[in-house]
């Protein structure tokens, strides 16, 4: 047997062990649309309300409830969700949520009243509360090299920040050029390009084990984030001192309680409570929760500013905040890719904050005269750079380390966080502000102006407390981060870095380090590491060899997983090591770890060692056949890859995952052919013969010896099949071509049908008919 040439897999550059899926900023594409199309819907449909009602002849109790259907259905929902994402498959998931969401918008848009209307945004908040976590988990398990996630991470930071004041300015054009209802058909316009992008350029995820849901759990999460939820919307409407608003808050706060109780004995967790137990994850998530309540602030009040007081247009309204998002995008992107990879997210992240309160701050200083250019501009600017550097970097650190079976879920719980911290500044803001222009107005009843001063006034304690929103965000974000060394790895080291990584059928179940690494701590006692071992399907992988390296290379501890694909090691070290897992049969997988005091959890997933095709594709008489295409179809029929053969008639196929294939090949002048193949992890010789096509050629005369045109001719194979049907040229002839060696019977009609059998071998045959005419 001739020595076949297999393909390797190698260690790229910066210590991969698998490529990164091949469509990945396409992919960032379809899910920044996806998530900008939720986002959007938090604004962009306040700004029609007021033409809807007109249109639909509804109260102002009903305003509210076209926002708050929306934001009911979608903050109690998201948590089941996400975890719905994460056993069911988050393709399948995002997809389903995309095609939902449009279906709802395109129901609302065309909604003949009330009722309707509510429904639909209802069920628009269910499938984003199915969207939303699927689309951000999708994003933390498609970028996992450091210094693209942080790119990606800016990107869609830079959305979700600036997705309200993009809906404010896309609603305000929508409303005045066109109609209310383009608000909701919109969504339908962004999800048909979401769509297609989701099906060509995501990848398919593949659930670590089978679909449980908690369902005790679900019911307790989604009715306690229900009753938040509608407890500070229905405190907006009323008032704090109505027995709903507190019975609602009440049994919330009760519900999440005995879910939480809950989720520390279920055997299959909606929220896995690992997933809240890292600092930095906390940290995270309260910056979001803090940051959501403050933001609000300048967009709602602001709002109210800008027309009420300024007389600006909803048009004018909204390229007003324009400026925001351009600061927000310039520093998420200068935050996630420089700041926060040279210095860490417990310096980068309090400045943000701190530079969101000095926006607000400055805000307190509009008065009934004040310009846009010299007095609103420059504190929207200095809000969106601290929005920029604060947000995209605490979402990313939300979901970093997460392991993959719970990707869908952790982003679920930064979604929820932002949900309620929005709805939790709506209500609080609002029965504020309202209370400060009672109290102005009772005070300075001689003011003649004293309904503009009023309304000003309650803008003005609004801003206050928006800052206050964020001066506390800076002391919370400050205590929780962890510490970072100065003086971390340069960008050009940490790229070098080796790290989990993720591919769109099995994602790595790791934690990919972040750039900047932890300062080591004192040697005391032994620190675990511990986790399971899985295959690309979830099966665990027994007696893989787990070895713990620190920075420098050197062996600190080794074990073996046991049957069910668990392991174990410990070591006295602490900072940042290098775990490698590697099993026979399966591609190595090599990630960072940061080990403090504390056990760290870390899944490993080994992906089968891609094999490969090789073999020779020959004739009939063994010669060799150049320019033979050879091509590979997986069980479902899908292509899976091709050759074509060189001049020795040898071909090669690589990167073939272990499993059945069937093989096509086609060469001109033979017949074509389908051959099974099983490939193993080592390359599999598979060699082809193919037989020469054989050629049937003839003429149809009359019995005084004249060409008969448009004689039918008939080929039947010995089957009784009808290979094919020719109608003689002017001189009686026809053919038929690629036929295989095989007993055929030609069959010659028009006149008195003829049948004459022949045998093919290979090679060309010939048959002449006489046909006599019917009247002779």
């Amino acid at each position: 047997m001739e020595a076949i040439p297999v393909a390797t897999v190698q260690a790229g550059p910066s210590g991969q062990t698998h490529a990164p899926p091949k469509h990945r900023w396409w992919a960032l594409a379809v899910i920044g649309l996806a998530q900008l199309m939720v986002v959007l819907d938090a604004t962009i449909v306040n700004i029609a309300l007021p033409s809807a009602q007109q249109d639909l002849g509804f109260d102002n109790n009903g305003r509210q409830w076209i926002v708050t259907a929306y934001s009911l259905a979608f903050g109690s929902l998201l948590l089941l969700g996400g975890r719905l994402a994460d056993l069911f498959g988050r393709k399948t998931t995002f997809i389903i949520g995309v095609v939902g969401f449009a279906a709802a918008s395109a129901i609302g848009g065309a909604a003949n009243g009330f009722a309707m209307l509510v429904v639909a945004r209802a069920v628009q908040g269910l499938f984003g509360a199915l969207l939303a976590p699927a689309a951000l988990s999708l994003l933390t398990t498609t970028f996992t090299e450091p210094k693209e996630r942080a790119r990606a991470f800016g990107i869609f930071g830079a959305i979700a920040g600036s997705g309200a004041a993009v809906g404010l300015v896309l609603g305000g054009l929508l409303t005045e050029y066109l109609d209310w209802r383009w608000t909701l058909y919109v969504n339908d316009a962004i999800a048909v390009p979401a769509l297609i992008g989701a099906i060509v350029f995501i990848g398919r995820s593949v659930a670590a084990e089978q679909p449980k849901l908690d369902i005790l759990g679900a019911v307790l999460v989604s009715g306690g984030l229900f009753g938040i939820v509608y407890g500070f919307a229905n405190a907006e409407t009323h008032d704090w001192g109505n027995w709903m608003t507190w019975g609602f808050l009440a049994a919330g706060g009760v519900l999440l309680v005995a879910f939480f109780l809950w989720q520390t004995r279920a055997k299959h967790p909606v929220l896995p409570l690992r997933v809240l137990a890292d600092r930095d994850r906390a940290a995270a998530l309260s910056t979001v929760l803090i940051s959501s309540a403050g933001m609000f602030g300048v967009f709602l009040f602001l709002t109210y500013y800008l027309q009420s007081t300024l007389g600006y247009s909803p048009v004018k309204n909204g390229v007003a905040f324009l400026p925001t998002v351009g600061a927000l995008m310039v520093l998420a992107q200068l935050s996630t890719n420089w700041l926060v990879p040279k210095i860490g997210p417990k310096i980068v992240v309090p400045i943000g904050m701190l530079l969101a309160t000095g926006g607000m701050v400055w805000l307190t200083r509009l008065g009934l005269d004040s310009s846009y250019a010299a007095h609103v501009l420059p504190p929207l600017l200095l809000l969106g750079a601290g929005l920029g550097m604060s947000m995209p970097a605490a979402m990313s650190y939300a979901t970093l380390g997460v392991q993959a079976s719970d990707q869908g879920v952790a982003s679920a719980a930064l979604n929820t966080t932002q949900q309620v911290g929005g709805s939790i500044s709506t209500a609080l803001l609002n029965t504020l502000a309202a209370s400060a222009a009672t109290d102005y107005a009772k005070h300075h009843l001689t003011d003649p102006l004293v309904k503009a001063n009023a309304a000003l006034h309650s803008y003005t304690v609004a801003y206050w407390w928006s800052a206050g929103f964020f001066a506390f965000a800076v002391i919370v974000t400050v205590l929780l981060f962890r510490a970072r060394k100065s003086a971390s790895l340069p960008a050009a080291d940490s790229e070098a870095q080796v790290r989990a990584t993720a591919t769109p059928d099995a994602e790595a179940t790791g934690r990919a380090a972040p750039t900047a690494a932890l300062p080591a701590v004192g040697a005391g006692g032994s620190a675990m590491v511990r986790g399971q071992v899985r295959d690309g399907v979830g099966a665990p992988v027994p007696r893989t060899a787990i070895t713990l390296l620190d920075t420098a290379g050197h062996q600190l501890a080794r074990a073996a997983s046991r049957a069910d694909g668990s392991y174990a090691v410990d070591t006295p070290e602490r900072g940042t090591l290098v775990l490698i897992g590697s099993a026979p049969g399966y591609q190595p997988q090599v990630v960072t770890l940061t080990l403090n005091d504390t056990p760290v959890s870390h899944d490993l997933v080994l992906l089968p060692n891609p094999g490969g095709l090789a073999g020779t594709v020959r004739g009939g008489d063994g010669e060799a056949l150049p320019g033979a295409l050879v091509v590979a179809t997986d069980q479902h029929g899908d292509v899976t890859a091709s050759a074509t053969t060189g001049m020795d008639g040898g071909y090669l196929i690589g990167d073939l995952l272990p499993g059945d294939y069937t093989l096509g090949i086609s060469a001109p002048g033979h017949r074509p052919a389908a051959v099974p193949a099983t490939v193993s992890a080592a390359a599999t010789r598979c060699d082809i013969r193919l037989s020469a096509a054989a050629i049937l050629r003839g003429a149809v005369h009359t019995q005084d010896g004249r060409a008969l045109e448009d004689a039918r001719v008939t080929l039947i194979d010995s089957a009784g099949n009808v290979v094919g049907t020719r109608t003689t040229s002017v001189d009686g002839s026809y053919s038929f071509t690629d036929l295989s060696s095989e007993q055929y019977t030609v069959i010659a009609a028009g006149y008195p049908p003829v049948a004459t059998q022949v045998t093919l071998d290979g090679s060309q045959g010939g048959v002449d008919i006489q046909l006599g005419h019917k009247e002779a």
